[in-house]
């Protein structure tokens, strides 16, 4: 459920439908197809190797804890503040006219940056998988977590595919309240990954000077 709460990309909505105006609809699910795929791949590679990779640079896994609190805070922050999407007609007209040149290769393309990165995963969403596979990996739930992560990847999918009736369904007012809510949930989880973050390096510094005392 955390994971969803951090993962879901209903706020990206107003831009994936500026994204994909003028694109005839079989080629948005196509678009839409490939950028889940590419969200799982990205999702389970940073579930198992992401740990190695911060070993690779020498970041212990309580430091990434701190940021990756710290980038859901902020996140979880703006969502809370976040506004309507207001804009102008005259660009989203231009974006039209742009995307009604597109070749194929550049729409699909498309659907790698900025469709799945960062629109549907941004860093909060990389950050957060990468802590929960490393307490996976401790207590034996790293089935569970793949499992949270292909189920993250069909809402998201489930998302985008009906984008214009969930956004005529809820309508400007109810996806406003739906992203702060998200947003309170996403800056909870990043204070609690920020203190238990902190927590972990007291402990060790208590350790290490009852150890140098001793």
């Amino acid at each position: 459920m955390r994971l969803l709460a951090i993962g879901n990309n209903v706020s990206a909505l107003g831009a994936f439908l500026m994204l994909t105006q003028g694109i005839p609809r079989q080629k948005v699910h196509r678009l839409i197809l490939i950028s889940s795929f590419a969200c799982l791949i990205i999702l389970v590679l940073f579930m198992l190797v992401g740990t190695r990779i911060l070993d690779f640079f020498g970041i212990s896994v309580d430091a990434f804890q701190i940021t990756g609190g710290l980038i859901l805070g902020r996140v979880g922050f703006g969502m809370l503040n976040s506004k309507s999407d207001t804009t102008p007609k005259r660009d989203a007209t231009e974006i039209k006219n742009h995307q009604q040149q597109l070749s194929d290769s550049e729409l699909y393309s498309a659907a790698v940056v900025p469709l799945a990165i960062p629109l549907t995963i941004g860093g909060a969403t990389l950050s957060a998988v990468v802590l929960f596979a490393d307490t996976a990996a401790s207590t034996g739930t790293s089935l569970e977590l793949l499992g949270a992560t292909i189920a993250l990847v069909v809402v998201n999918y489930v998302v985008f595919r009906f984008s214009s009736k969930i956004m005529t369904l809820l309508g400007t007012m109810g996806m406003e309240i739906f992203i702060k809510v998200m947003g309170l949930f996403m800056l909870s989880i990043g204070i609690q990954f920020l203190a238990q973050g902190i927590g972990s390096f007291y402990l060790k510094y208590q350790d290490a000077s009852i150890n140098a005392i001793g």
